[in-house]
């Protein structure tokens, strides 16, 4: 299907902690039959690097619900990590690859668990970040934990970086969408630094390459916040760019909706039940289209 001209959706999302009157999200997804659900982190609630029986076992619970099993058989899963299923709550290991020691660990049970085409730059760069194209659409999918320093201001580390810029370069998709497992659009979290406000430098870095590349296209895709939005970051030097957020898939705990932030406007959002995120893509049009909708747990959109 790569750089065919077609419309298609996919479903989005993160905060997918074990719920069991909320599996039933999963049926709701299957039945809007994406060609593919990005799962953005925090898919399972684990939060012990240094125990892979417990990593293993907050996997089963999942795998062994029905709804789930019923959605995996039909649709292509893509799948990244967050803090709560890498190492815990806000988790900043450092841009070491072995250390802390967990980390090689945390990803073998990950990648034993998530069929992805790639993982990261091999043995040396090991990681959780690759790329894959649906039609003329490119997904751009990064590892925000593996190398997350806040001393050296980098998310990504020098390897993911240089790999992100490499790939949006030489993309002729007609939409490349960057997800990453937080939120891009600043404010977002007022106070933290776990969101990309936490490396803003990097960010604008990011944003700037974009630019002075004239990459057109980009949508920026991310989970965390336990709620679904859409949110604006206006650029003076290009285009505006766009965000679309949803992480609450099954999740029992919510976010409020932040409809005031410093760096980044509000455009609607939603938090009063589970929600997913949705993305149809028509390609075929003279000036191809991509529509956001947030669709609840009962299939309200």
């Amino acid at each position: 299907m790569r750089e065919k001209a077609c419309s298609f959706s996919i479903a989005f999302g993160g905060g997918a902690g074990l719920t069991p009157p909320n599996e039933r999200m999963w049926t709701t997804i299957s039945n809007h039959q994406p060609s593919a659900l990005l799962m953005l982190g925090d898919n399972v609630y684990i939060d012990d690097p240094l125990h892979i029986l417990t990593q293993r076992y907050c996997y089963y619970r999942r795998q062994s619900q029905t709804e789930w099993r019923e959605l995996v058989a039909s649709t292509p899963v893509y799948a990244i990590y967050d803090d709560h299923d890498f190492g815990t709550n806000d988790c900043v290991p450092g841009s070491e690859v072995d250390s802390p020691t967990w980390k090689r660990q945390v990803l073998e049970v990950f990648k034993q668990n998530w069929n992805n085409p790639a993982y990261g730059g091999g043995k040396e760069d090991p990681g959780c970040w690759f790329d894959f194209h649906i039609g003329q659409v490119h997904f751009i999918v990064l590892d925000g934990r593996y190398y997350r320093d806040l001393k050296d201001g980098s998310m990504l580390g020098a390897r993911q970086k240089s790999y992100l810029f490499r790939t949006l370069e030489t993309s002729t998709a007609k939409f490349k969408i960057l997800a990453s497992p937080v939120p891009w659009s600043p404010g977002v979290k007022p106070g933290s630094k776990d969101t990309w406000d936490g490396f803003a430098a990097e960010r604008e870095e990011i944003f700037v390459f974009i630019e002075e590349k004239a990459i057109d296209g980009v949508i920026l895709m991310a989970a965390d916040r336990h709620r679904s939005d859409l949110r604006q970051i206006t650029r003076s030097r290009g285009y505006d760019l766009y965000e679309v957020m949803s992480s609450r898939l099954t999740n029992v705990h919510t976010h409020n909706l932040l409809k005031s932030a410093k760096g980044s406007k509000f455009i609607m959002g939603y938090n009063q039940k589970c929600s997913f995120g949705l993305l149809n893509f028509d390609t075929t049009k003279d000036d191809p289209e991509v529509e956001y909708s947030i669709v609840s747990i009962d299939n309200e959109v």
